[in-house]
């Protein structure tokens, strides 16, 4: 169910390259560039804006299963501040 879940809202599929726990990114082989990276360190200072993974987890999935991924108010501020030249 959590499964079909995260597939349906988007958070999940062929084209997710990048995922963020807590202090740890994982990225797809062959994917690694600053613009992702930017994207995923993002998540981090959410986290702890949050203060823990553990409060921010049951937002961020509410977001998701409420508007879907793409506009998912954490992933519009994650794509927000991304940044492409590896300098800023």
């Amino acid at each position: 169910m959590l499964r079909q879940a995260a597939l349906q809202t988007g958070l999940l599929g062929p084209g997710m390259i990048g995922l963020t726990l807590g202090y740890s990114i994982f990225v797809v082989r062959g994917y690694m560039e600053f613009r992702l990276l930017s994207h995923e360190c993002r998540h981090v200072y959410q986290y702890e804006t949050y203060g823990s993974i553990a409060a921010f987890l049951p937002v961020y999935l509410e977001q998701i299963a409420t508007v879907g991924y793409l506009d998912a108010p954490f992933e519009q501020d994650a794509r927000a501040n991304e940044r492409g030249d590896g300098l800023t």
